[in-house]
């Protein structure tokens, strides 16, 4: 398996020639910001203008990484994960989001333990106390207005710029900031949305995931963080939540949580108690747990919209969408509601953003209508 990598690799760089340097053989670019956060990613994650030329997420697997790669991880893996075939996606989004060594980084990892840390989250921070929603509390005494919790949005009138709660209760609003995943946002403006707009909300494409968590009464389970699955298993990643940070485990526990992609075409062959029990007897089986360890606690996290799906009508859907609810003072912010990407940092910063852009438009012709 590992010389069938490495040459696959080689074959991928020089067309089956070794006559070029092993490294920096990725051509120099300038880094793109991927994300439009206003960040550019750097190190080992920057597309060539090569990586940005394949046709498809496929044929970028091979052309980057090589035959042996794509075989024994990037493509199972990655039809595990997006629920599509890799022909349908795109690379836009590639670009700070997965690692892109050059030949010689490769070869190295395959032949010995990684010198360095290589990825774009091989490094990363996480509170040490009170899990992330830490980073969400830490905001709270910085607010000057109230804030209003358990308020479901049920309904957008956005010539009338009105937003109805499931209460009842409706605001008339200047600027409106969503973070509702864009073809829910949508939905709510009902008969408001024209045709084509409506088409385009829902051409987009999008995986679900199911996260089991499970508690196990046996501290370090493995020095990871996170750990991938091409293979079998019904979970392509476990996050060992307990290795975040130590506050996240009990004395002589560890956290782990198994992450399960499933969509509409492709849903999950179980759930409840059946689910939890798969995931533990597959912990067993690729040996991050033993058969007795004492199973503390477990619970089920359903996550609807989780994965962005880069097709190549995503682009065009996104803008359409984005450009009619503009007219109407709405501003999206956010991996769902913009249909990104985003990683936790490109969030707070695309909420920070979205803050400015509002901040900075004049007052709406809403402001000038009585309450209602």
């Amino acid at each position: 398996m590992i010389k069938e990598c490495i040459l696959g690799a080689v074959e991928a760089r020089y067309g089956g020639t070794t006559t070029a340097t092993l490294s920096g053989d990725r051509s120099a670019s300038q880094p793109d910001d991927c994300c439009a956060d206003g960040v550019a990613p750097g190190g080992d994650c920057v597309l060539t203008a090569r990586d940005k030329a394949a046709s498809s997420f496929e044929a970028f697997i091979y052309q980057t990484w090589g035959a042996g790669i794509a075989r024994y991880f990037a493509i199972p893996y990655n039809r595990k994960l997006w629920k599509v075939p890799l022909t349908e996606m795109e690379t836009s989004w590639l670009g700070g989001r997965v690692p892109l060594p050059d030949l010689g980084q490769i070869i190295e990892g395959a032949l010995t333990p990684a010198g360095k840390p290589v990825g774009p989250n091989a490094r990363f921070g996480y509170p040490l106390r009170g899990g992330f929603q830490a980073l969400m509390s830490g905001f709270l005494p910085l607010l000057k207005g109230p804030l209003v919790t358990g308020a479901e949005v049920t309904a957008i009138f956005p010539r009338e710029h009105i937003a109805v709660l499931a209460d009842g209760r409706s605001y008339r609003y200047e600027q409106l900031i969503s973070t509702l995943p864009l073809p829910v946002l949508l939905r709510m403006a009902g008969s408001e949305v024209p045709a084509e707009v409506a088409a385009a909300a829902e051409g987009l494409r999008h995986t679900s995931v199911r996260c089991v968590n499970l508690g196990v009464g046996r501290a370090d389970l493995t020095e990871k963080h996170w750990i991938y699955y091409p293979e079998e298993t019904i979970f392509h990643r476990i996050f060992v939540q307990g290795n975040a940070s130590p506050w996240c485990n009990p004395p002589g526990g560890c956290g782990l949580t198994c992450e399960i992609s499933y969509s509409d075409k492709m849903p999950l062959p179980m759930d409840g108690q059946a689910l939890t029990d798969r995931c533990i007897a597959e912990c067993i089986s690729v040996g991050i747990i033993n058969e007795d360890d004492a199973i503390l606690t477990a619970n089920q996290v359903d996550i609807p919209y989780a994965y962005v799906i880069y097709d190549h009508a995503r682009e065009k859907n996104v803008a359409l969408a984005r450009e009619w609810l503009q007219h109407y003072d709405i501003t999206l912010a956010g991996r769902y509601s913009e249909w990104e990407y985003y990683n936790s940092d490109h969030a707070f910063l695309a909420g920070k953003h979205a803050a400015e852009k509002v901040c900075a438009q004049p007052r709406s012709r809403a402001a000038t209508l009585p309450p209602r």
